[in-house]
């Protein structure tokens, strides 16, 4: 049976981050967590094909976890695996964001339900959408070799639910932590269990050492 592994990390903790949104879109990552980084490349697999989102802070993650690993890396960047943007509400507190959502629809685990959309920007469905998208193109390319995809949580997140068959709603749901890896794997074959198969979750430099 042939079988395909997909490796998703979130990108290191923003720099300069509170308890607030991101400053903007477009934040930079602050790689000074050696330990948890030489610990995350051991993680990985070689000869594997790297996929990142173009922002800076998975950017600089993943170039600094392909100086980490031995085999010659060509990293390609992909608009689909990019950030929910949260628009207008980048920089608020969160007591600033609760005044505008307190009287949208609510969710248990996710500041926002799926659906909400932020002005001037777009809502965790929409996220959902691409990433399935993303996801489709490269399994449609039948390549067994490893993939290896550095983004963001609410990507993976969406990644997971498509996989594992959930809303979007409930693929948000899933606790996703800086630097950690996220192991599936993939079976073209339409026997019983489905093409899916979750291996690690959220597995974090520090946890089961």
């Amino acid at each position: 049976m042939s079988i395909t592994d997909w490796y998703f990390i979130r990108h290191a903790p923003v720099l300069g981050a509170k308890e607030n949104m991101y400053k903007s879109f477009d934040e930079p990552a602050d790689l000074s967590n050696h330990n948890a980084l030489i610990w995350l490349a051991r993680q990985l697999p070689t000869a594997a094909q790297w996929h990142c989102s173009p922002l800076k802070r998975t950017r600089q993650t993943a170039e600094d976890l392909v100086q980490r690993k031995d085999d010659t890396i060509d990293i390609v960047n992909d608009d689909r695996l990019t950030e929910q943007n949260f628009g207008d509400w980048y920089g608020l507190s969160f007591d600033k964001l609760w005044n505008k959502i307190e009287g949208l629809p609510a969710h248990n685990w996710s500041i926002l339900a799926a659906d909400t959309c932020p002005p001037n920007g777009e809502a965790f469905r929409d996220v959902y959408d691409r990433a399935g998208s993303f996801m489709e193109s490269h399994l449609r390319s039948k390549n067994e070799a490893p993939h290896i995809t550095v983004t963001h949580a609410g990507v993976i997140r969406a990644i997971l639910g498509l996989c594992l068959n959930l809303s979007p709603d409930q693929a948000l749901n899933f606790a996703l932590e800086p630097l950690s890896i996220t192991h599936v794997q993939y079976s073209p074959k339409d026997f019983r269990g489905g093409h899916w198969r979750l291996v690690r979750l959220n597995h974090c430099y520090g946890y089961g050492q």
